[in-house]
């Protein structure tokens, strides 16, 4: 934890200063910021090696000027320092001055210096001397551990990746990984772009992939870049490659980065003959204003929405947690409700609703926020069932008489999940059936498996309405189901349809928001 504030500090201009004046209790530098500058002008920057009195003096000033530098994480912190790709000699020397003082670095200490060589490999390719050091580094740590912990197995990856003929020697370092954890987004995205770079590794690149995705690890753009740069080569490949990345893309719902889109802009300027790619926006209602054509509806089959009616109480909500929180008594309570009542037009998640501007508020405003959003569907003439909580009937009598007297309501025990009973009730309902709510239900769509969430999350989309926030004279704005598709897909006439975003993120949000950026692509069979 220390090391990496300590190295945001010492990679940053300005960084000690902004940490000292606003966050006092993070560790303090003993000597003045002036002579930290000095410490890095004189030996870290347009340095290719240093002399033992150099690294010595190094080593001094970060432990006496540092609480929370000492002997055994000042290496560390030193090759952290020399990270960056231009810095590979540096950090390599520093490495032969440990072992030149009898000492030898640490298993991190070399760790990290495989980091360094990783970042090099990506700017340049690396010397054959360079790699046997890299190898030597694997075999003497693999040597002195039988089995490696999950931040050495990383390491390790890093460092082999970067080798021209030992590369797959990784692929049991990822497996010793799952181990103990699931292996990192760093990991299996340095093993799938250096896959991908090799012609005769495409499946192995697809399968690293699928299983990234399927563990919920976001891949990095890089590795999409590594196989559009290798198509650029190919060009033969490129047309059945491109339709198996864009059917990828759509069954799992990524969104690209800039980076990635501007690779395929450039790739259809190479190959002409293959594709046509150009930005576009999108107009109202989800028309592409560069081909003219309309998004695909994001609406699902019939036969899709009775798998997914079959799977969800299945998966959902016949689960031990769920009767953690509930017991088999109220859901068949609940069930019996539903049966009687049934069919809806809206499901309304009454707590909520009620919990959308403030969880402080009191319960009289609560009640009469629900009354609100029940009034907003009665006036559309919509069929309201409306979910809650015991404690709610100590609600405002007035608001939630209302409520009663427009709408069907169910109040679960007060440690009741509410979202299994309203997603079974909506979809018991029928294809029609909408539910008001802001829960994202990450949870549930990951419960019904890889081949039904995606058809869950289109589902989702297309019948979840929010609140968005209620005005000062009390009247409230609602958030829409957007009904054309968001992702990447196909639409009628062929088109391939390509949303992007800026910057590459591990945790992409789940909300249903139009993508500003698109590209609309063609293959040319």
């Amino acid at each position: 934890m220390y090391n990496i504030r300590l190295l945001r500090q010492l990679r940053w201009p300005g960084g000690p200063h902004r940490l000292m004046a606003s966050q006092h209790k993070r560790p303090h530098l003993l000597g003045s910021s002036d002579q930290l500058e000095q410490l890095k002008s004189n030996y870290f920057e347009r340095r290719q090696e240093l002399s033992g009195d150099e690294w010595h003096s190094v080593r001094h000033s970060l432990i006496e000027g540092y609480k929370h530098i000492n002997g055994h994480n000042v290496d560390a912190v030193i090759l952290g320092v020399c990270s960056g790709p231009q810095q590979l000699p540096l950090a390599k020397n520093y490495v032969d001055y440990l072992r030149s003082t009898g000492a030898g670095p640490n298993a991190a200490t070399l760790g990290r210096l495989l980091r360094v060589y990783n970042a090099a490999y990506h700017t340049r390719p690396l010397s054959e001397a360079e790699q046997r050091d890299i190898l030597q580094i694997c075999d003497s740590l693999q040597a002195a551990h039988e089995t490696l912990d999950a931040t050495s197995c990383e390491q390790l990856i890093h460092g082999l990746v970067a080798t021209t003929d030992h590369w797959q020697r990784a692929l049991p370092l990822l497996e010793m990984m799952k181990v103990t954890s699931t292996p990192s987004v760093s990991a299996y995205s340095a093993l799938t772009e250096k896959a991908f770079g090799q012609s005769d590794q495409t499946e192995l690149a697809w399968r690293l992939l699928e299983e990234m995705v399927l563990a919920r690890k976001q891949p990095k753009c890089e590795v999409y870049l590594a196989l559009l740069n290798r198509l650029a080569q190919e060009p033969a490949t490129a047309s059945v490659q491109l339709e198996r990345l864009l059917q990828f893309l759509e069954r799992h719902s990524i969104l690209v980065t800039q980076k990635v889109a501007e690779r395929l802009l450039q790739l259809g300027e190479l190959l002409p003959q293959q594709l046509r790619v150009t930005s576009s926006r999108l107009g109202p209602l989800g028309k592409c204003l560069e081909c003219r054509q309309h998004l695909q509806p994001v609406a699902i089959s019939e036969e899709q929405f009775r798998q997914l009616s079959e799977c969800f109480l299945e998966k959902v909500l016949i689960r031990g947690d769920v009767f953690q929180k509930s017991t088999p008594e109220e859901v068949l309570r609940f069930k019996q409700y539903v049966e009687k009542t049934a069919p809806y037009d809206c499901v309304i998640d009454g707590l909520n609703v009620a919990y959308s501007t403030g969880a402080k508020k009191a319960p009289q405003q609560l009640a009469k926020l629900l009354a609100t959003v029940v009034r907003h569907f009665k006036e559309r003439n919509k069929r309201v069932l409306v979910l809650g909580r015991e404690h709610m009937r100590k609600w405002s009598k007035t608001a939630m008489h209302y409520v009663q007297n427009n709408a069907s309501l169910f109040l679960t025990n007060n440690l009741s999940h509410d979202d299994p009973f309203l997603l079974y009730a909506t979809l018991i309902s029928g294809q029609e059936t909408d539910f008001f709510s802001r829960d994202l239900m990450r949870t549930h769509a990951f419960l019904l498996g890889a081949e039904l969430k995606p058809i869950f999350r289109r589902w989702q989309q297309e019948h979840q309405f929010s609140l968005v926030t209620q005005t000062q004279t009390g009247r409230i704005i609602v958030k829409e189901p957007i009904r054309h598709r968001l992702c990447v897909h196909k639409a009628k006439a062929g088109a391939w349809h390509v949303p992007y975003c800026e910057a590459y993120t591990p945790n992409p949000t789940d909300s249903f928001e139009v993508p500003e950026h698109w590209l609309c692509l063609s293959l040319k069979t």
